[in-house]
């Protein structure tokens, strides 16, 4: 690698990759909304229950993958030898586990269904893992915004194959089968963008791979476990119908991620490019914090003004009862997107060790508060075990963080940003009490105008803000192209 990584412009990257978000939940926003009117409650719990767990099975290669990421990203890295690394691990990871699913399958049967089912979860894990890979070095060689376009394509490919699986009357198989079909497609896709042979990993290659998977495994397992434990034990306790109503919920709250999800990939690239020539990363934290709940604030005031108008609209009257469950989420993403420049800047400098500590502590306390919790109240009770256990995440990260730079990263730009979010509040909670919303033209509507309300508050009262949308759009555009 060359000092790029060291130099990069996160605001360029993160401009572009918010772009490659916007496209990538268009797509998958449409998806559940088809889902949810073909399938139904219970056949879109089905399918995301599969999906859940396939998700934390690849973990274990997503760990690996991303460990190659942080050191393909550090400077003078021999990065054929981690390419082929990952391919060597990648392909015995998936080998191993279609044993352990024949051998199994008598066991899961019940669980998982027919044994097509059990196929199509290995179909689905290899795909994200090979996928995971090319990316993720794509990504860590410099190229953070154009892999969330790669993403963007393979959701596009994902929807274009379900839809047509689903026409053709393949139901639940069809949309895994599509999964599986787009996602192995846009790997190759991504693979030829990379022009980069796979070479004989050295025993340094596998060492230094080895000293951070270590803990990046199971940090991965653990947030994976933490953020679709909510899934698997909805499905256990209440049943499809709860993960129904749970997942296209937590769908219309997925934009809130958008800004952190782009700035955290171009944070722990860049982190990793500072700390690997011993430069200080705080002045990054400190600008990725400041924004990185620019959407989920009004998302969140957003929804608390009209949740069952959201949810019936979008999805159908069926619907209606997953109000209490969006506001939850909403809730809960606050908090995701406030935790997640740390989590990215601790990955960066090379400190798994403390990541685990704290993904561990917080899978500890959310567990077996959510198994109580949703005894107890069902799908409101594992959301509000969630959103307690979030709280708690922050509050650890703003301490790790207290200790490793000797000074609190909070910022007042999440005050101003708190304070226009209120004032959007107030306008379309009128405008839902004067006008109603009861079809798509008027929720796209209000929704414009209390984003339109937000913004026009935050340019106002935050200086920064306007330097920061400034810059970022200055950078995203070549010089000679600059006519203002």
């Amino acid at each position: 690698m060359s000092d790029s990584t060291a130099d990069l412009s996160m605001s360029r990257e993160a401009l572009i990759a918010i772009i490659a978000k916007f496209a990538l939940a268009a797509t998958g926003f449409l998806g559940v909304v088809i889902f949810s009117r073909v399938l139904g409650v219970n056949g879109v719990g089905r399918y995301y229950t599969l999906l859940a767990a396939a998700n934390l099975v690849a973990q274990i290669s997503s760990g690996v993958n991303g460990a190659i990421k942080k050191r393909v990203s550090e400077v003078e890295t021999p990065v054929s030898e981690y390419f082929g690394l990952g391919v060597v691990f990648n392909s015995a990871f998936v080998a191993v586990l279609a044993v352990l699913l024949v051998l199994t399958y008598p066991l899961l049967q019940s669980y998982v269904g027919p044994f097509a089912f059990g196929i199509g979860f290995i179909g689905v894990v290899a795909s994200l893992s090979y996928f995971a890979l090319v990316n993720r070095v794509y990504a860590g060689i410099g190229n953070t915004g154009a892999s969330f376009w790669t993403d963007t394509l393979r959701s596009l490919l994902t929807l274009a194959a379900q839809v047509v699986l689903l026409w053709l009357g393949w139901h639940v198989l069809g949309l895994l089968i599509g999964f599986v079909a787009a996602t192995a497609a846009t790997a190759v896709v991504v693979y030829l963008l990379l022009r980069l042979r796979p070479a004989i990993p050295s025993r340094e290659t596998v060492s230094r791979t080895y000293e951070f998977a270590r803990w990046n495994v199971p940090n991965g397992l653990l947030q994976n476990m933490y953020s679709r434990l909510d899934v698997l034990l909805l499905y256990a306790i209440v049943g499809s119908s709860a993960v129904g109503l749970y997942e296209p919920a937590l769908r219309l709250t997925i934009p809130a991620t958008f800004i952190s999800a782009s700035i955290g990939d171009s944070l722990v690239v860049k982190a990793s490019g500072l700390h690997s020539i011993d430069r200080d990363v705080v002045d990054d934290l400190k600008n990725a914090v400041s924004y990185t709940c620019l959407l989920s604030i009004p998302i969140f005031f957003g929804v608390v003004a009209m949740p069952a108008e959201l949810m019936t609209v979008v999805y159908g009257p069926d619907f209606a009862a997953g109000a209490a469950a969006l506001v939850g989420l909403a809730a809960f993403q606050l908090f995701n997107t406030l935790r997640q420049p740390f989590a990215m800047v601790i990955n960066g400098i090379d400190r798994p060790d403390l990541q685990f500590r704290v993904k561990f502590l917080v899978l500890v306390i959310h567990a077996p508060l959510a198994v109580g919790l949703g005894l107890e109240y069902g799908l409101l009770g594992v959301i509000a075990a969630t959103v307690a256990t979030e709280i708690v995440r922050v509050c650890l990260y703003l301490y790790a963080a207290r200790k490793l730079f000797e000074e609190i990263v909070l910022t007042w730009q999440l005050g101003k940003q708190l304070l226009s979010g209120v004032v959007m509040f107030v306008v379309v909670a009128w405008l839902v009490d004067a006008v109603g919303v009861t079809g798509w033209v008027s929720l796209i509507g209000v929704v414009g105008v209390g984003a339109a309300v937000y913004f026009a508050a935050l340019g106002i009262i935050s200086a920064h803000f306007r330097s920061t949308l400034g810059h970022a759009f200055t950078n995203a555009v070549p010089e000679e192209r600059q006519f203002w």
